[in-house]
């Protein structure tokens, strides 16, 4: 039996991922935090950022688990509360695999923040699944070679023809993921005013909790910049099938992210399973996302700049390596290669 300790139901990139990992594989054992949504199919047993792991425990036992994938990310659970977990499975004969999706983190204020803290456990684990070579290059300054392996990120099946699509007309740009600062959908819109040949901007961008600054912000510039019949915001939750199918429906698919330590981006593949050309700024996040148009930078300026000189070749290119990309790296490609590991 495995169990399979992630975030679960909730509008989270980690929770998708698992969700469609889990649809791949079978006698799991989902372990999300407790206090989420709708949690069928999971049970609640462990707190965000808690150094309790009794109902992880409990579970393990009353389910007779004898191998566990944890998927982690820092602002889950920290590296030192991480740690702790990884030796106590350890002290079990719990075989693990732990999938890091972030690598990166160098918290400068909260020492148990640091990726550092958690070494000693991660060497306790029977792999160490990260998503790109830069992963495994930090990984390995750590002193964390020998169990570390690169699996990529898995990507959303194409669009079928009978999906559902929101309404969009002539030359559409587009971007997906939620409405975040760092995502750069601010400097896109105010970029996009100063881009011809373009007829709409599409933001599928869903709000959360903490986004209501940049929603406030994305308006006042839409309204400012006179652009409410060329800019369509939405900032609902989207089902995967309709986001995809629309986002197929644009030209081109911009992510001018301006920083992350995140080691991969669920929102970019969204826009990859399209099989539409990419855009994205030139950052570590997009590293593994082949056939990408990398943009100069992320400024207006350099948005403008980059998609401005555009050729109909590059676009082309882009979308033949994009649909390539996407049908090399299915979610039962990944769940294989992850079950591969678990024997």
């Amino acid at each position: 039996m495995i169990g399979w300790i992630s975030t679960w139901g909730i509008r989270c990139g980690i929770a998708t991922y698992s969700r469609f990992l889990v649809e791949q594989m079978d006698d799991v054992v989902v372990m999300c935090q407790s206090g989420e949504g709708d949690v069928e199919g999971a049970i609640p047993c462990w707190k965000r950022d808690s150094n309790f792991f009794g109902g992880i425990i409990a579970q393990i036992a009353a389910k007779g688990i004898d191998t566990v994938v944890i998927q982690h990310q820092p602002g889950l659970l920290r590296f030192s509360y991480l740690n702790e977990l990884l030796l106590k499975l350890a002290e079990m004969d719990v075989k693990v695999l732990i999938t890091m999706h972030n690598t990166r983190d160098r918290s400068m204020i909260f020492p148990s923040k640091r990726i550092e803290k958690a070494v000693e456990g991660l060497k306790t684990c029977s792999t160490v699944m990260v998503h790109t070579n830069a992963d495994v290059e930090n990984l390995r300054k750590l002193g964390l070679t020998d169990n570390v392996v690169m699996i990529p990120h898995g990507i959303y099946p194409p669009p079928s023809d009978s999906a559902e699509t929101l309404p969009i007309e002539g030359r559409v740009m587009g971007t997906f993921g939620f409405l975040l600062p760092h995502k750069g959908q601010l400097q896109l819109v105010e970029a996009f005013e100063r881009l011809p040949g373009w007829d709409q901007l599409l933001l599928l961008c869903a709000t959360r909790d903490g986004t209501g600054n940049t929603e406030k912000k994305i308006n006042s510039i839409i309204e400012s910049k006179g652009l409410k019949d060329r800019v369509k915001l939405v900032t609902d939750f989207l089902d995967d099938d309709i986001a995809i199918a629309t986002l197929a429906k644009c030209e081109l698919l911009v992510f001018p992210y301006q920083n992350t330590k995140e080691s991969a981006s669920g929102a970019v593949r969204m826009g990859v399973a399209s099989g539409v050309p990419i855009a994205v700024s030139p950052i570590p996040i997009f590293d593994d996302v082949n056939g990408a148009i990398r943009m100069r930078g992320g400024t207006v300026d350099d948005i403008v700049a980059s998609i401005s000189m555009l050729s109909q070749e590059e676009l082309d290119n882009s979308k033949q390596a994009i649909v390539e990309l996407r049908d090399s790296l299915q979610w039962d490609e990944v769940a294989k290669r992850i079950q591969e590991r678990l024997k």
